[in-house]
């Protein structure tokens, strides 16, 4: 325990080293009764900060009752402190009844909805970084703060990643705020619990862990709760940084959680049993267990008939293998197994190889990484830019590479529907993950042939039918086989046809259709 005093008032005379500076956050600093005291703590606290802002005023306009308030200026709009705060510290009367030395009516006089008290310099200190105002009063040893912060925050705008033909065109933002209304907004449910922890020992990041109480599996509840109370960290600025320390398998190129900025998809995985974990200033969320057939549907496949979305879905699945073993099995019956083409076929194909100096596993190589190289370039540029470079990049370097006779023509086309089929993947945590083994397919069908890819194909499916996501199979409800959920895995099932929630992750309420209250 530490008190305030004029030996300790001055941090910077005290603290010779970052360290001792940590071990005083850890012990209580506790708030002396003199107002000076804890107004030059404060100042060495916040030395060089020329936002940080130190505000005296006497209560009730009596000098005999001083007091100061102290806030960061860029996080809380100075027009909301003068009205909500100042003017009624200064302009109301002192009551008869008043007891000038209880914290609780200052407190009353204090023009905001919620307010705390503290009486730890720690704790005031961290509410004051996070966009809150204290209050500090002369003969109290105890701070009031409440929150009047409003930070520059986008409005709410359309996906950027997750675009749909049908359904909301709303998207999460970088305010944690903003992103629990938007969820709150579509799920108006007593259930609905938020549970708040804080991560990072300097940029103190709020976490959100979302979850539906009467439907989410306790077990998986907690285990979420633990792994992000274990994250031992100095800064988390972005759900991919939560999400590398929560993650089953971190060594693994498939994710083990699902991302999204859609708020709609949020509820709809809140519905299911699963967790959501927001993070500020970061504008997705993090969704969990995660099992590999989310990452294959579309952000509006629930929007459309399901017909046709069943049949989207079909071809979703048939492209993902398509961008993943499609070089490579170019490669290996080009190197090793002619006599499976058709004639007319093979006869072609040589004379499109026949002034190509290069071997077809080198062509292969090279073709897919100036494809990706493309890729990359369009993404980093500005998007009007980085389109053209991406469009007329492809067409000229395809065209004199033909040209020059450095490529086949069928090679091209190869690589141009390989790279069509990746694009069909909505998400971006797929996507990028089948870029390496889409490398090593090419070099096993190029070295070893169909044997390779085989061999290939099946370490990638014991990696798949092994991994886990908090708890549930990744490869859920096809390994292990779960023939009440494959109606809405294979297909799109109607919506009258799903009657309950997922069972695999044994779910408290499994009923997604309950009986109306007809008194209401």
């Amino acid at each position: 325990m530490i008190k305030i005093n004029s030996s300790n008032s001055n941090m910077n005379s005290t603290t010779n080293s970052t360290t001792s500076m940590e071990d005083q956050q850890k012990q209580p600093i506790y708030v002396s009764e003199e107002l000076k005291l804890n107004k030059d703590f404060l100042h060495n606290v916040f030395s060089n900060c020329s936002d940080v802002m130190i505000r005296e005023i006497n209560i009730a306009s009596n000098s005999e009752y001083p007091a100061f308030l102290i806030y960061i200026a860029n996080l809380t709009p100075p027009k909301m402190i003068e009205e909500s705060v100042i003017d009624k510290l200064i302009r109301y009367p002192l009551g008869v009844t008043a007891n000038l030395n209880d914290i609780n009516y200052y407190e009353s006089l204090f023009g905001v909805g919620k307010a705390d008290t503290y009486d730890d310099m720690n704790k005031i200190i961290d509410s004051i970084l996070q966009g809150n105002i204290a209050l500090f009063v002369s003969g109290i040893n105890r701070s009031i703060t409440a929150s009047l912060k409003s930070p520059p925050n986008r409005p709410v705008e359309k996906p950027d990643t997750e675009l749909s033909l049908r359904g909301p065109k709303e998207s999460l933002n970088e305010s944690i705020e903003v992103n629990i209304a938007l969820i709150r907004k579509r799920l108006k449910n007593r259930y609905l619990k938020v549970e708040r922890i804080k991560i990072g020992t300097n940029t103190k990041t709020d976490v959100m862990i979302i979850y539906l109480e009467n439907i989410a599996n306790p077990k998986i509840v907690n285990e979420a709760r633990n792994r992000v109370n274990e994250v031992n960290t100095d800064a988390i600025f972005d759900s991919n940084d939560l999400q590398e320390f929560i993650s089953d398998t971190r060594k693994s190129m498939f994710p083990s959680t699902f991302t999204t900025e859609r708020p709609d998809a949020v509820v709809s995985k809140l519905l299911e049993g699963r967790i959501a974990i927001i993070t500020d200033g970061s504008p997705t969320a993090i969704t969990a267990p995660a099992v590999f057939m989310e990452f294959l549907q579309g952000s509006e496949d629930y929007y459309l008939r399901y017909i046709p979305t069943t049949f989207n879905r079909w071809i979703r699945y048939f492209l993902f293998f398509i961008s993943i073993l499609l070089p490579g099995f170019y490669v290996a019956i080009i190197t090793f197994h002619q006599e499976l083409i058709p004639t007319s076929l093979l006869i072609t194909i040589i004379k499109g190889r026949s002034n190509v100096p290069f071997p077809a596993l080198l062509e292969t190589l090279t073709m897919v990484f100036i494809f990706d190289a493309l890729r990359e370039a369009g993404l980093r540029m500005p998007r009007a830019l980085g389109q053209a470079i991406s469009i007329v990049g492809a067409l000229v370097l395809g065209e004199a590479a033909v040209g020059a006779g450095l490529v086949s023509e069928l090679m091209v086309i190869v690589v141009a529907f390989t790279g069509i089929s990746s694009f069909t993947l909505g998400y971006p945590e797929m996507y990028m993950s089948i870029l390496i083994p889409r490398y090593i397919f090419i070099i096993l069908g190029g070295t070893l042939g169909l044997l390779g890819l085989n061999c290939g194909f099946a370490i990638l499916l014991i990696n798949f039918t092994s991994k886990r996501s908090f708890g549930v199979p990744y490869m859920a409800p096809i390994m292990p086989l779960v023939k009440d959920e494959l109606g809405d895995a294979i297909v799109r099932s109607p919506a009258p046809a799903m009657k309950n929630r997922p069972k695999i992750m044994t779910w408290i309420n499994s009923t997604r259709r309950q009986k109306r209250d007809k008194t209401k």
